[in-house]
């Protein structure tokens, strides 16, 4: 987090974290009846450490919990104050520095995948690399890249404009610019939720402020395709809170940190040695930055929804629960349990009692309706249930009708549209069109294997003499067809909903 110049008399302002927790708060950042394995969340940060310091509860929890959490960080903090002794040359404006902080964004870079390793991270990219870049708007500053804006401390203690911002920098930037290169991570990412800054940046910091401008316009222009994809709807948008506010009527959501999360963040910050000194002692959750302003390594981290598909279902909730109830205050001290005052809180981490409607009343599912099952698991599926319909299809097939002379092979047609079903099911709970082959293969060759393992089978009989011996023929021929058909289904299928959520 870039710091102002040394010797400013400014006393610096930060918000706590977690000072206030309404009681109706949801207990989770996901959607409704989400499960956090899989789920993919995209955190849009300004700088290397701003992820640690504001949220990194928040992503050791979530990643802890199975969901994949990504961070896109739009500069690499070429201006930030540095405190170590030895790398006090990279500092823009210090002896021994010579380019505009680009030497220090690079080192920041080995400290921010430091510190996501720590948090669980599953990826971290810059504006400017893949996903997070739309070739056709490219970079106003001729770069591939955003400078860091810097900063100087009001005299109100809050964060102001730098009086020599590079023209280079993300603030001088045209604000459609960056957004066009978040909307194509959103694209290809695909996330449940986006989280970034509030519009006042937290403390002002002008980085922080463009940031969060530019995401509320990515997730607009997400909606279309483009640059990444399809076009994405994001369920949940969240802005980081900053000073509590009873006037703030936007739904809050809190994420509690377990030790071995505080754990994480406290290791993370140890990974930005250049911007952030601890105590030696491991069990003190507080640090400091340059200016040398104790803060708290909070294990509470609220936030307030801002946008997204989710945000009239969850205003609804928010309505019914009634906003201005007593806070539970000092949710920032570690270990702090908060648990609403009425109600009891669901496996979907919010209360029963108030209203929160479940997933398919007005709302999406929680698992994500683009969202494919592994290869692994498609094979399974398509093997096993192949493996039932070539046997029950191998032995009913055989049964014929007969009728005023007339032979009617109805089991032959049973078995071919338990082909049908099988394969269709497996294709449209895979989502994967291949996977709707599968069955057909495995029916096919289990048949196969019945008819001429053992030459003299009695299941199933080949040959033009017989009405016994046609259904043997239309019972192999069948399951070709039948396989065809199937994969034709599911990939209309599959096309059709693509359509259906990439546009809604």
């Amino acid at each position: 987090m870039p710091e102002p110049e040394r010797g400013t008399e400014a006393t610096p302002s930060y918000p706590e974290q977690g000072a206030a927790v309404l009681p109706h708060a949801l207990r989770s950042v996901l959607p409704a009846g989400a499960s956090p394995v899989g789920a993919r969340v995209l955190y849009v940060h300004a700088h290397p450490d701003d992820e640690t310091v504001v949220t990194g509860a928040s992503m050791a929890h979530l990643a802890r919990a199975g969901a994949e959490v990504t961070l896109l960080t739009m500069t690499r903090g070429e201006r930030g104050e540095v405190i170590p002794t030895e790398q006090r040359h990279l500092e823009v404006g210090q002896p021994g520095c010579t380019d505009d902080g680009t030497a220090l964004g690079n080192y920041r870079v080995g400290e921010l995948h430091a510190a996501c390793a720590a948090l669980g991270v599953a990826g971290q990219f810059f504006a400017g690399q893949q996903p997070a870049f739309d070739a056709s708007v490219g970079f106003f500053n001729g770069r591939d890249r955003y400078l860091d804006s810097g900063m100087s401390w009001g005299t109100d203690g809050r964060a102001v404009s730098a009086a020599d911002v590079s023209p280079a920098a993300l603030t001088a930037a045209p604000v459609e610019e960056a957004a066009a290169h978040i909307a194509a991570a959103i694209r290809t990412i695909r996330p449940l939720a986006v989280i970034t800054y509030d519009d006042d940046g937290g403390y002002g910091h002008p980085d922080h402020i463009r940031t969060a401008q530019a995401t509320m316009q990515a997730v607009e222009l997400a909606s279309s395709p483009g640059a990444g994809g399809q076009g994405w709807n994001v369920p949940m948008v969240w802005a980081i809170e900053g000073d509590f506010s009873a006037q703030d009527q936007r739904p809050q959501a809190v994420v509690q940190a377990t030790p071995a999360d505080l754990g994480a963040k406290r290791a993370a910050l140890e990974a930005h040695a250049t911007q952030v000194t601890l105590p030696s002692d491991a069990n003190q959750l507080s640090f400091a930055f340059s200016n040398g302003v104790p803060q708290k390594i909070s294990g509470v981290e609220t936030f307030r929804l801002v946008a997204g598909l989710e945000l009239p279902a969850v205003m609804d909730y928010w309505g019914n629960a009634g906003v201005g109830g007593d806070v539970v205050r000092g949710a920032h001290q570690a270990g702090h349990q908060t648990t609403p005052t009425s109600g009891v809180v669901n496996g979907e981490g919010m209360p029963h009692s108030q209203g929160m409607p479940p997933r398919g009343a007005g709302a999406r599912t929680g698992r994500d309706p683009l969202d494919q099952a592994s290869v692994p698991v498609s094979m399974t599926v398509g093997v096993v249930v192949g493996l039932l319909a070539g046997l029950l299809g191998t032995g009913v097939h055989g049964n014929i009708l007969r009728m005023a002379g007339v032979a009617l092979p109805w089991g032959v047609v049973l078995a071919l549209v338990l082909v049908v079903s099988a394969s269709v099911w497996a294709g449209s709970t895979t989502r994967r069109i291949w996977a709707a082959a599968v069955p057909g293969v495995v029916a096919y060759a289990v048949a196969f294997a019945l008819a001429f393992v053992r030459p003299d089978s009695p299941l199933i009989v080949l040959g033009f003499d017989s009405a016994i011996g046609r259904v043997g023929l239309a019972w192999f021929g069948g399951i070709l067809l039948a396989t065809l058909l199937s994969v034709v289904i599911v990939g209309r299928w599959w096309r059709k909903r693509r359509r259906t959520f990439t546009t809604a």
